[in-house]
């Protein structure tokens, strides 16, 4: 059965709404103890160094916390995004979220309510301190969870960050269907976006290889960054002419053909 968008897109709030609130819950449980006791009965983390509860709650992007912006942007993708009507009212929901998202964040947190509280360090921010794994809330007291600085992965910072993602979109869509010449100057970036697992997982083997040492000033830090934009591009570009989709996600998309048989 195929779900609707207005369908995920219910689903996808359920998860924002109530994914930190759940995980700050599940975990206040977990002392470093019962964890190792959790990991040394996990196979996945036999096999690997993540486990089933980095994957779902306290790893860097817990599965509970991420799906909300999978499952909205499955919702997009059945969506014309080229009709001026969808446009416009993707237009008025992204600017709700964002100004709703943040602006409570502040009312209710504060003026740091916003702030990347990772730069800070845990010394100067206390017990509402950025979880050290960039998207759990383990160990945080719960006036955290009204906070929405960048990947705290508290219910404001998804609504938040999803209204700013579906501006972004809707922007793209509206300058390419209005300006033919950046369209075309757009096409291998484009091309990325067709790839688009390819890419993610081919930055995260890039980052092993790219990735500057410590302490390292913020100019240089940048380089590979660039290096692999510019490779991710010109990579996508070549790959396009040629073939359809990227190499993981034409194997992605064989793996899943079969669930089309399910009834």
């Amino acid at each position: 059965m195929k779900l609707r968008a207005g369908t995920l897109a219910i689903v996808a709030a359920a998860f924002a709404l109530l994914k930190p609130q759940l995980a700050f819950v599940l975990t206040s449980p977990l002392t470093e103890l019962v964890q190792q006791g959790i990991n040394a009965y996990d196979p996945l983390r036999r096999l690997s160094e993540v486990g089933i509860l980095d994957l779902l709650l306290t790893g860097f992007y817990p599965a509970l916390t991420w799906m909300s912006f999978v499952i909205a942007g499955i919702a997009m993708g059945r969506l014309d995004l080229c009709s001026g009507a969808v446009q416009r009212r993707l237009a008025a929901l992204g600017a709700t979220l964002t100004v709703t998202a943040y602006g409570m964040s502040l009312l209710l947190a504060g003026k740091d309510a916003l702030r990347s509280l990772t730069e800070d360090g845990p010394s100067s921010s206390g017990s509402g301190a950025m979880p050290p794994d960039g998207g759990s809330v383990a160990e945080m007291s719960a006036s955290f969870l009204l906070k929405a600085g960048p990947h705290s992965g508290t219910t404001f910072d998804i609504i938040g960050s999803v209204g700013v993602a579906i501006l972004v979109i809707v922007g793209a869509a509206v300058a390419l269907d209005r300006l033919p010449r950046p369209r075309r100057l757009a096409n291998p970036v484009i091309a990325v976006g067709t790839m688009s697992l390819t890419a993610y997982v081919g930055h995260f083997l890039a980052q092993s290889v790219l990735s500057p040492p410590a302490r390292t000033g913020t100019q240089q830090a940048w380089v590979p960054l660039l290096m692999y934009v510019l490779g991710a591009i010109v990579f996508a570009a070549v790959w396009s002419r040629f073939f359809r989709r990227g190499p993981l996600d034409y194997l992605l998309n064989a793996a899943t053909k079969p669930a089309k048989h399910i009834p």
